[in-house]
């Protein structure tokens, strides 16, 4: 049914304020502004019957802002109207092209109840709620993956003072036996200190299997060799124990967070093959969590015209930055979810590690001038072609459709 009724919102975080045209583009009573509530959403939905606006004859536009939209477009489709969640970039496009230059709520709703009017309004993707849980879990993870190095960075220059030598004697400072350790003895006059059997306790406490008595020793008489002056040193002690600490939650966090967005898989369902999850774990490189943040970040991955569009829509492609003579160095573009991205590049770094023919394109790209990083970038780009006709035409990862020669030494 052809709609009588338009209506654009612009959303804000404590208030709406919304137009309603009719077809030949007139405001049907002026625009009102209603509250971010259960009783604003009530006076949205009684208002827009009162003009006529009902369900049946009516297009409600609202601006993908953020995520304040997400309760209110809850909230209309409840009701039974139809919603198009608009992509700013379109809206401010329309802006331009009816020459609204000046930028204001009012003016907003206006132009996204004409943008619905014009008919070239097009839909932005409004994830289901799996996909929307994925998301959430993903972006949580990447928050919890930034908070974690940088507190990583902070031990690390608090090591560097109080025990210089621990790259040698600790190794990597994630790992439990260096947490469990440096828990307990934080640093080198701790360490000096203490006994070899009280160190290996400690690392055991944490979890650590196969941490010798000679191990400990080990640890000990670097210790005992340190440069470290002493200075400060149950402050940085102290200092050291937090940082140490925070690790240790947010590596339980990160823990959890995968857990929980494993558990969110779809599995297969009858008579219906693998699900996109597990179509895309068959490709070495790909486990669960990679799927997981994919799914996410990008949705159904088959909604996307081809796989070129899939790629630019994750932002693999250079800027060039021109100025007669003076050409910048090409860069990645920022534009897309960095998140996805991130999960690209470390698989494509898994896939080269654990798979012949992907080591093959990526020794090619290097072969060809590509830096290390450039060619990474490659195998990504390549990995999310195979995945989306891996999805598309519903078929596990076949190594010989790469149409790649056997990997050779010097190439």
């Amino acid at each position: 049914m052809e709609a009588e009724r338009f209506v654009g919102i612009d959303v804000a975080l404590r208030d709406h304020r919304v137009a309603v045209l009719d077809r030949e583009g007139e405001a049907v009573g002026p625009s009102f502004t209603i509250a971010a509530t259960k009783d604003g959403f009530t006076t949205l939905l009684q208002t827009l019957r009162a003009r006529g606006a009902t369900p049946a004859h009516s297009l409600v536009g609202v601006e993908a802002t953020g995520h304040l939209w997400e309760n209110l477009e809850a909230a209309l489709a409840g009701a039974g109207y139809r919603v198009i969640v608009l992509n700013p970039v379109q809206t401010r496009r329309y802006r331009d092209l009816v020459r609204r230059k000046a930028k204001t709520d009012d003016i907003d709703a206006h132009v996204i109840a004409g943008l619905l009017r014009s008919g070239v309004a097009l839909h932005s993707y409004v994830p289901d709620e799996q996909i929307q849980s994925l998301r959430e879990l993903a972006r949580l993870r990447a928050r919890l993956m930034d908070d974690r190095q940088a507190y990583l960075r902070q031990l690390i220059a608090q090591l560097d003072v109080v025990l210089p030598e621990h790259r040698t004697t600790l190794g990597d400072l994630l790992s439990a036996r260096a947490r469990g350790i440096l828990a307990q003895f934080p640093t080198a006059q701790h360490l000096a200190q203490a006994s070899p059997r009280a160190i290996r306790r400690a690392a055991e406490e944490a979890g650590t299997r196969g941490f010798s008595l000679d191990d400990a020793l080990a640890v000990r008489d670097a210790a005992r060799r340190s440069i470290y002056s002493g200075k400060a040193a149950e402050a940085r002690a102290h200092v050291v124990r937090t940082l140490v600490s925070q690790l240790e939650h947010l590596t339980t966090a990160i823990e959890d967070v995968d857990r929980a967005a494993t558990a969110l898989l779809p599995p297969s369902e009858p008579g219906r093959g693998p699900s996109d999850a597990e179509l895309m774990q068959t490709i070495p490189g790909i486990g669960p969590h990679t799927a997981a943040t994919l799914l996410g970040e990008l949705g159904a991955l088959t909604r996307f015209t081809d796989a070129r569009a899939l790629v630019a829509y994750v932002g693999f492609y250079p800027v060039i930055a021109q100025s007669g003579e003076q050409v910048a160095t090409p860069r990645l573009s920022s534009v897309g979810s960095r998140i996805a991205r991130h999960a690209l590049y470390l698989a494509a770094v898994n896939a080269v590690r654990r798979s012949a023919e992907w080591r093959t394109l990526y020794l090619r790209k290097r072969a060809q001038g590509k830096k290390a990083k450039q060619a990474l970038i490659v195998v990504a780009v390549k990995l999310l072609h195979t995945v989306y006709a891996m999805l598309k035409h519903r078929r596990p990862y076949n190594p010989s459709r790469l149409l790649v020669a056997p990997a050779t030494n010097g190439t």
